[in-house]
Formats: structure tokens, C-alpha cells, sequence
């Protein structure tokens, strides 16, 4: 009789989680909207993507789009900065609402989590040299003695294994570290994403290897959920169509990709702001969220 009992209570708490769970069927984004709050993970590491800018603050094209993310949802913004690996654990463990930053959609990753079918931009690995190696072909990388730096966690990790098996690949934490690595000779080759190009050319005057052709793989960033949180999932699909309906993406694009006063507005202290950032701050309505670590809503300057 007693087992029966317990089991029968057991039951009940069950039942009674269902009932609590179906309370707000709409999973992560029922949780957002009552806390009026989101959390999202970022690496801020990783310039004109995710960064800190002059004055220490979360800035870059994801954050951009965590921030209009947040004014979609009129909640307020909670950022946090982990390294790359820490990404996926810290959304699988629920210390980050979803993941909206420059990953890559890998089959490794999507065994994971869950990737919206759309994706926020298209991209690919490079081999990343010096200049006066510029003329050479990334396949001669690929022989022992030959060194490859790597930032760990990214798609270039699975391009190295791919297609350099037989040189050394040595694992960085962030970009930066593979950048120095490479300008003190340490490694012949960074790889890493043909989106970081423009910035490693200007601050190191690095290439990138054409041969045989410039990518070595192509991929495409999309945003992230937990599985089974299919609500959440549905509406970043839709948050992704409709700012590519709009043009707000194109102009996130033209503003962090294709230009350059974003260098002037993020990277030098006290220079001011750019018509450019004005334009694209009212476009898309995200002046009053500025992302810190309280989670509060401020006032963009």
C-alpha cells in the first residue's frame, strides 16, 4: 500500500509539472516576455561581429541584432561574455535565452541545439598568412611541420581536421591569440572566418590564401534554440524574415560590413557619433538599449 502511495504522489507532482509547463505553451519566449527580460551569450571578441568597443561595452553586427531582438520584444537586454566553447553549454544549461551570434551551422552543432532554417549571413574558412605569403596555396599547409592556429569551438576546428590532417593545428581560445601567433611566427596560417578579413588586414596587414580558391569551406550563421523549444525557434525564423523584408539586415550589412565609420563610432574614445550610426540606430528603434551586464535600459549616446 505504501508503494502504491508513492507512486501514486509521484504521479501527481507530474502531472501537476505538465499542467505548469502547459501554463505558457509558448516555452522560452513565454519566460522572456513575463521576466521582460533576455539573456544572450555572446564571445565579445571577435570584431565588427561581437566586441568590446573603446569604453569596454558589448558592440558589433550580432549585438546589434541581439539588441533588436530585445526592442521586437520590448524587454530589456542582459549580455554575457563567454568564451566561443561556453556558448552552446551555457545555452543547454539555461544560463543564455537563446544564441543569436556568428555561429556557423555545422552538423556537429546541430545534434545539439536547434539552428533556424534561416540564416543571418553567408560566410566561409580561410587560411589567413602574412602578406609576404600571400601567393602561395592553402593545400601546401596541409604537411607535417607545417602550423595552423585555430580558435576553439569554431568551424575552422572541423575545416582543419577536414582538410589539413597532417600539419600541426594548435587551439586558441579567441582570435586575437591566433593573430599574434601568427604575426610572431609561431604558425604559418590562422584559419578563420572570411568575415574577419578586413579587420586583420588593417590592424596586421594579413591575406588571405585564393588558391586553389578562397574558401576553403562555406557556411552560413543562424540563431539557436534548445531542443524542443519550438515556439522560440518559430519566432526567430519569422524575426529573420521580416528584417530582411524590411531592409534592416541590408543595413546592419552596409553599416558594420561594406563601410567603415563603425571603426571611428566604436573603436576611438570620445570621437563622437556618425550620421551613419544615427541612421541606422533610429531605423531600427534599439537607441534605448545598450547592453550590460545588470540587464538595464539606458540611453544610446
Amino acid at each position: 500500500m505504501r508503494k502504491l502511495i508513492i507512486w501514486a504522489g509521484a504521479l501527481l507532482m507530474a502531472a501537476t509539472t505538465v499542467v505548469s509547463a502547459a501554463d505558457d505553451p509558448r516555452g522560452t519566449i513565454g519566460e522572456i516576455l513575463k521576466a521582460k527580460k533576455i539573456v544572450i551569450m555572446n564571445d565579445l571578441s571577435a570584431a565588427p561581429w561581437q566586441f568590446r568597443d573603446a569604453n569596454g561595452n558589448p558592440a558589433g553586427f550580432s549585438v546589434d541584432l541581439d539588441r533588436l531582438i530585445a526592442a521586437k520584444l520590448d524587454v530589456d537586454l542582459e549580455m554575457r561574455n563567454v568564451e566561443w566553447a561556453g556558448l552552446i553549454p551555457g545555452l543547454l544549461s539555461r544560463k543564455s535565452d537563446i544564441l543569436a551570434t556568428s555561429m556557423s551551422t555545422t552538423f556537429k552543432r546541430a545534434q545539439q541545439i536547434l539552428f533556424t532554417t534561416g540564416s543571418w549571413y553567408s560566410t566561409g574558412v580561410v587560411a589567413i598568412v602574412k602578406a609576404e605569403d600571400k601567393d602561395k596555396s592553402w593545400e601546401e599547409l596541409n604537411q607535417p611541420g607545417k602550423r595552423l592556429a585555430v580558435k576553439a569551438g569554431t568551424n575552422a576546428v572541423d575545416a582543419a581536421k577536414q582538410f589539413f590532417p597532417q600539419a600541426d593545428v594548435q587551439s586558441y581560445p579567441n582570435d586575437v591569440d591566433t593573430y599574434q601567433a601568427l604575426k610572431t611566427g609561431r604558425v604559418d596560417a590562422s584559419l578563420n572566418d572570411l568575415a574577419v578579413l578586413g579587420v586583420v588586414k588593417a590592424e596586421y596587414d594579413f591575406e588571405a590564401l585564393s588558391e586553389p580558391r578562397q574558401l576553403i569551406t562555406a557556411d552560413t550563421w543562424g540563431f539557436a534554440v534548445r531542443p524542443g523549444d519550438i515556439y522560440t525557434w518559430q519566432y526567430l525564423n519569422f524575426f529573420l524574415a521580416k528584417i530582411q523584408e524590411s531592409g534592416e539586415l541590408d543595413a546592419l550589412k552596409k553599416y558594420w560590413v561594406d563601410g567603415e565609420a563603425w571603426k571611428k563610432d566604436f573603436l576611438e574614445k570620445n570621437s563622437g557619433v556618425s550620421e551613419d550610426r544615427k541612421k541606422l540606430v533610429e531605423l531600427l528603434g534599439i537607441g534605448a538599449y545598450v547592453p550590460e551586464n545588470n540587464g538595464t535600459r539606458h540611453t544610446l549616446q
